[in-house]
């Protein structure tokens, strides 16, 4: 017999399990790739590369380590934005101790486009101001015109995500160019802002926190929106005090930034300011002429004064700013609401103006009336405004009556005619009128009645004129009607400080003119 081929002796293996050693050997490599990923994406040398594809002209960002994981949160560390276009000394405009996420790669993948919590711990933002911009501005414009921009309208659509953005002791520091003196800081804040856009348009919305701390008021801290909250300060020469900002409530649409919507309440300490608009500096030079005394030009706010500010359709409303000149009075003070627009810089704004009756009245009973305030509509922009006195009749309407009513049984005939004036002022002239005829007859009867029981009088000698002027060919007894009980033809001029007073101050006149 022949012996046996081994050929034929030897078992083939089978097909599957051929493949299936080449399927095992696969997935291990695969394995071994995916767990590579994160080694690879975190080493230096491929996440600079990376970065530096991010390149913005001007500016330079740095990243010092990466750790990526499957399973593990993913974390950036030593992250710095600077301008590299200055060659003297590079300035850091951003820095960042760490961002760190909730999730790892595989959380990532398994989410979606909820990318749940980011935490920025320690960012430390470092604003310089530049000739009529900033370095902020200037990066805006710089990512404008780099690869970053989108070149195409659906690609300028925000990133439809949702995103928890926390951080963790926020600071600012504003300097000059090419100086190292900060001119305000803001102490470290924390905040709490979403990114979403997964149900509608993209917006942030901001929890509430307490944005500044008795920060100095500056004028770059005036410059970058404060003015907009508080008018009085947007053209001072000068600065003094702290403010602090809490927010309550901050919605913004990216789409239209400047339509943002929120509340906030601003609390001001000891803040004082030296005046250049020509209204607030008009106004203290009148009070300074009524009192025949120096006020000097200072704005001193009401200490811990709180501020009612609202954000609404592209307006900055405020309601509460309170000015006093606590050195000549403390009931002198000029107030203000309104609101500012943030894209016209259109003005709406009621500035309250202390009126002293006191001073101009000649009746114990007006001068009892204090310093009530007058409200001044003031519109037109930030840069120009100016007063619209042809909707001031309201305010001087009130004004009138609150002298009548003091008035009362004193002198009827002078509170009447002020009646009559507050109807006209506040636009009722055919009421105004049908009561003129009315007070008309009243004092011609009056007089007839005091002309019977005087007949032993010479008609000339008995009856005196007011202002030289005549009420339907009726002479009227001025002692009636003025109440002061002197002749006013005695004088070149007959004298009414109440109404040449109220005249000046609700129609821009100096009170000397």
């Amino acid at each position: 017999m022949n012996p046996p081929d081994d050929k034929t002796l030897r078992p083939r293996k089978p097909l599957l399990r051929r493949w299936s050693l080449w399927l095992l050997v696969g997935v291990v490599g695969i394995v071994a790739l995916l767990g590579a990923v994160p080694s690879v994406l975190g080493s230096k040398w491929l996440y600079q590369r990376l970065v530096d594809q991010l390149a913005i002209e001007g500016f330079r960002l740095k990243v010092e380590s990466a750790q990526f994981a499957w399973f593990r949160p993913l974390s950036l560390h030593g992250i710095e934005l600077e301008q590299s276009d200055r060659s003297d000394r590079p300035s850091s405009l951003l820095s960042i101790e760490s961002i760190t996420s909730n999730r790892s790669m595989l959380g990532y993948l398994l989410y979606g486009r909820d990318l749940g919590k980011l935490t920025i711990r320690k960012p430390k933002l470092d604003v310089e101001m530049l000739e009529n911009t900033s370095n902020i501005e200037k990066l805006a414009r710089s990512i404008e015109n780099s690869s970053l921009a989108p070149k195409s309208d659906q690609a300028k659509t925000k990133p439809k995500l949702d995103i928890q953005v926390v951080v963790e002791g926020l600071s600012v520091a504003v300097r000059r160019q090419d100086t190292d003196e900060e001119l305000m800081v803001i102490p470290p804040v924390d905040l709490d802002l979403h990114y979403l856009a997964l149900d509608g348009d993209a917006r942030l919305i901001f929890a509430p926190t307490r944005l500044l701390d008795e920060v100095q008021v500056t004028q770059e801290l005036v410059r970058l929106g404060l003015g907009r909250a508080v008018p009085l300060l947007a053209k001072s020469a000068w600065f003094d005090g702290r403010v602090s900002l809490n927010f309550d409530k901050l919605e913004i649409p990216l789409e239209r930034p400047l339509y943002a919507k929120g509340r906030a309440e601003l609390t001001l300490h000891e803040v004082r300011s030296g005046p250049s608009e020509p209204i607030v500096v008009n106004i203290i030079d009148m009070i300074a002429k009524l009192r025949k005394t120096d006020i000097p030009q200072e704005l001193v706010f009401i200490d811990g004064s709180v501020i009612q500010v609202q954000l609404a359709d592209g307006r900055v409303e405020h309601r509460g700013v309170q000015v006093g000149f606590p050195k000549i009075d403390q009931r002198l003070q000029l107030s203000t609401s309104g609101t500012v627009g943030l894209v016209d810089r259109q003005i709406d704004l009621g500035l309250g103006v202390p009126v002293p009756l006191e001073m101009l009245a000649r009746r114990e009973s007006v001068q009892q009336i204090g310093v009530p305030q007058v409200t001044l509509p003031v519109r037109g922009t930030i840069d120009s405004p100016f007063v619209d006195w042809k909707s001031l009749r309201g305010e001087s309407a009130d004004l009138l009556s609150l002298v009548s009513a003091a008035l009362g049984d004193e002198a009827p005939g002078t509170a009447a005619l002020i009646d009559l004036a507050s109807g006209v002022t506040d636009g009722k002239a055919d009421e105004a009128i049908g009561a003129a005829v009315d007070l008309i007859k009243e004092l011609r009867a009056r007089r007839l009645e005091r002309k019977a029981r005087t007949n032993t009088e010479s008609q000339n000698g008995s009856l005196k004129q007011i202002d030289g002027r005549q009420i339907d060919g009726q002479e009227i007894n001025a002692q009636e009607i003025d109440g002061s009980g002197k002749d006013p033809t005695k004088t070149e001029a007959p004298r009414r400080p109440l109404r040449d007073a109220l005249k000046n101050i609700l129609g821009g006149s100096s009170p000397d003119s």
